[in-house]
């Protein structure tokens, strides 16, 4: 099957009137478009609506709906509430052509959309596009990213129905760090003062919501604009779990990646373990049977040696290590730990021993020539270390220039890896002093995601494009990968494909999933009509079957036949 374009629609409801009344061109000034596009027909929506209210606990079973479920209202615009749904009718009469199925999509300007290359923010660290998201919807895999929450507070959050929309008009708005984002004109960003803005509206220099994000120690952390402080997005996952009620919050326990990937934070990949069960558990896996001690050890000394070529560090080590000594020493919390060595020391000692090796010592170094020569000993002593600790800084210098293989892009590469300047010079196996010949990408780095996420350039992209979206219930809004959040397609519209030979007006299922309430305006666009014409007629059309929704005119409620 193919889908018609413009000139067929045109004359299959000029010559056999397909859709009455027809509005030979696109209507769009001032209002929510309507009438012929490229490649399908914009219907509009009456003013009559039939919206749902749980007033009296009715039922909403689909077999069988029950009048005292909705609320008739004939209006120039309605206000459906948050996560719910009414019911409306197609202006526009149909008669489906034999060998014609049509499809109704929801109209972009309630959707509020995107092109389907746009990169969405994930929390497992992908960013797949709206168009893959959306297929990979229908194969029934679930998403879950990041939204400001209502005290703008940045919250995991399930991103609902990727899908695509039809096709209109983009805006391309270029951020300060050259990400470009294609939206609908009437798409809105979230500000950094919270606010909400469409995207015509939006100026350069503008600020927007920010989803910063970094690596610390392997695992992602995300910027809170409200307080300025960094938060591991593992616990913004188990935040979720609890807030969903999949276990509760317990006290000392630790958060797990089930998989061990720190940068895997799907919910479904975080469970609460015993704190100390989480420590073994991960001191098995590091220490396991192919643990090197000796290599271990051999390390440590290693990184020590390295530490100690920085005076600053190795001062700040010795004070630290003559306070840990003296609150052994004169701390009463320690008079256990004192105790049980002096009384080590004394099993080992007998008392005649003690008394011999007290005075051999006195009589030693009552003789001034003992002393000197000791004093000797610790000056050579100190001179060669000093001397080994000249030479270690020698060659580390000649190392940094011998690494000509490490340049700002290996460094760089590095960086963004492992989320540290330390973790990056252990992936290269340098010290990180090489880093030394790289200060702006250093800074850059140290920088990285911390822009004001600026809005540096608006332009219209012409002509009509592909559009997808999502759904977001929980908040209302997401993350791109370009690092802002914008408001979610709330309005979902459902509508049964139109057989071959079906006639009438059609019923139309709008849908809030937003927490806020969502305006539909009468006698203006609602859903847009794509139609799929086969190479031959089918065997058995609506008409043949006589279908219950035949000529149907209002809306309609859905209805099963039951036998008599």
């Amino acid at each position: 099957m193919s889908i018609k374009a413009d000139h067929w629609i045109r004359k299959m409801a000029l010559e056999q009137g397909m859709i009455e009344p027809f509005v030979d061109r696109q209507v769009r000034e001032g209002i929510i478009s309507y009438g012929l596009t490229s490649y399908g027909y914009d219907m509009r929506v009456t003013n009559q609506f039939k919206v749902f209210t749980n007033v009296f606990n009715a039922l909403v079973d689909p077999k069988n709906f029950n009048p005292r479920s909705f609320v008739d209202i004939e209006a120039d615009h309605i206000d459906i509430p948050p996560n719910s749904f009414a019911l409306a009718q197609s202006y526009e009469l149909f008669r489906i052509p034999r060998t014609v199925s049509a499809l109704v999509i929801g109209k972009s300007t309630y959707a509020r959309c995107f092109r389907g290359d746009t990169r969405v923010a994930l929390v497992d660290g992908t960013t797949p596009t709206l168009e893959e998201m959306a297929k990979r919807a229908e194969a029934g895999e679930h998403f879950w990213g990041y939204s400001i929450g209502p005290y703008g507070r940045i919250i995991v959050t399930l991103l609902e129905a990727p899908r695509y929309i039809g096709r209109d008009s983009l805006l391309e708005i270029t951020l300060d760090n050259g990400q470009p984002i294609h939206c609908t004109p009437d798409h809105e960003f979230l500000t950094r003062d919270g606010q909400l803005r469409q995207a015509h509206e939006l100026k350069p220099g503008d600020s927007l919501m920010p989803l910063y994000r970094q690596l610390v120690r392997g695992y992602e952390a995300v910027y809170q604009p409200l307080n300025g402080h960094l938060l591991p997005t593992h616990r913004l996952a188990d935040e979720w779990n609890v807030r969903h009620g999949l276990y509760e919050d317990i006290p000392d326990t630790h958060r797990h990646h089930r998989d061990y990937n720190r940068r895997n934070n799907n919910p479904w990949n975080i469970e609460r373990m015993d704190a100390s069960e989480h420590i073994r558990l991960h001191n098995a896996n590091t220490f396991g049977a192919d643990f090197d001690p000796d290599s271990h050890s051999l390390a440590i000394r290693d990184a020590i040696a390295h530490l100690r070529l920085d005076p600053e560090w190795e001062d700040h080590f010795k004070q630290r290590q003559t306070n840990k000594a003296r609150s052994f020493w004169n701390d009463e919390a320690y008079a256990q730990a004192r105790e049980a060595r002096n009384a080590s020391i004394r099993a080992s000692w007998s008392a005649d021993r003690r008394e011999q090796a007290a005075t051999q010592m006195r009589e030693y170094y009552q003789q001034i020539e003992h002393r000197q020569d000791r004093a000797e000993t610790s000056r050579a002593y100190w001179a060669n270390v000093n001397q080994d600790r000249r030479q270690q800084q020698a060659d580390i210098a000649r190392n940094i220039n011998i690494r000509t293989e490490i340049d700002a892009n290996v460094v760089r590469q590095a960086l963004d890896q492992t989320g540290s300047i330390r973790g990056a010079a252990h992936l290269l196996n340098c010290d990180r002093s090489v880093f030394r010949r790289f200060p702006e990408v250093i800074r850059s780095f140290r920088s990285k995601g911390m822009r004001n996420h600026k809005v540096a350039a608006i332009r219209d992209l012409g002509g009509d494009h592909d559009v997808y979206c999502l759904t977001v219930p929980e908040a209302g809004n997401f993350a791109l990968e370009a690092g802002v959040f914008v408001r979610n397609c709330g309005i979902i519209i459902n509508v049964t494909p139109l057989e071959p030979e079906w006639h009438g007006f059609v019923t139309i299922e709008i849908s809030n999933t937003t927490p806020l309430p969502a305006r539909i305006y009468a006698n203006e666009g609602i859903g847009q009509v794509l139609f799929l014409e086969s190479d031959e007629a089918c065997e058995v059309s609506y008409a043949d079957k006589r279908g219950k929704y035949q000529d149907q005119h209002g809306i309609v409620l859905p209805r099963i036949d039951r036998k008599a």
